[in-house]
């Protein structure tokens, strides 16, 4: 069987004009997940990553902090995320004059009343009830499964992949191997940490999961304070 190491990107810039940047934590939070790596004699025979610039900035930290390489990365925009920013505007359409929505307008950087409207919002798009967005939630989900069914043909005897994708892009592709009801994936994805790993193991036609949400290289009094959700 193979393995898999599936890792939620570090900390982005949350709050900022740019999300899609890691921020300087991000940027510790990578590294230390490679000195983790390094340090338990962890390799990789393939680098798996999503086509955003917080995917390839958590690879390079990992590299960094496993002191290799790490250029030759296959590419699979399936574990990309949805488009958060699209979904609150299409979903303000209808839901715009609620008064949680309205806060989270008023204030972007209240984290608490953030991830309320999150789950409101994410709740409605898998029931498929927020009219026109350039992404419905079958089509989130069946580009996921293209992703999942691309690291499965990966397979060979034996070989470990280290692959970095988003919180909403993990939780539907642990959802999909655990056959998660739509309406239960994105409580996942709401509790994802900041590199945290779902370890599987796999072969060409089937996955099992074996951990979720491991965050073993922070799990200690020192490394606490580099715990982090967004």
């Amino acid at each position: 069987m193979s393995e898999l190491h599936l890792v939620r990107h570090a900390q982005a810039s949350f709050g900022s004009a740019n999300y899609d940047q890691l921020s300087d934590l991000g940027h510790q939070q990578s590294r230390f997940l490679g000195e983790y790596f390094k340090r338990r004699k962890m390799t990789f025979d393939r680098l798996v990553v999503g086509d955003m610039h917080r995917h390839h900035q958590t690879m390079d930290g990992i590299c960094a902090g496993l002191a290799i390489d790490g250029t030759d990365r296959l590419v699979l925009p399936g574990l990309n995320e949805y488009n958060f920013v699209e979904l609150t505007e299409a979903y303000g359409k209808t839901k715009g004059d609620t008064p949680l929505f309205q806060k989270v307008m008023q204030d972007p950087g209240d984290k608490k009343n953030f991830y309320r409207l999150l789950r409101q919002i994410l709740t409605a798009w898998t029931a498929d009830s927020i009219p026109d967005v350039e992404e419905t939630w079958v089509q989130f989900k069946t580009r996921v499964k293209e992703a999942q069914d691309e690291i499965k043909s990966l397979a060979d005897e034996g070989n470990t992949i280290l692959a970095i994708g988003s919180g909403g892009s993990i939780s539907a592709f642990v959802g999909m191997v655990l056959e998660i009801p739509d309406e239960n994936v994105f409580d996942l994805n709401l509790q994802y940490k900041n590199t945290a790993i779902s370890h599987f193991f796999f072969n060409q036609k089937k996955m099992n999961l074996t951990s979720f949400n491991n965050i073993a290289h922070f799990e200690s009094n020192e490394m606490e304070k580099f715990i982090t959700y967004g």
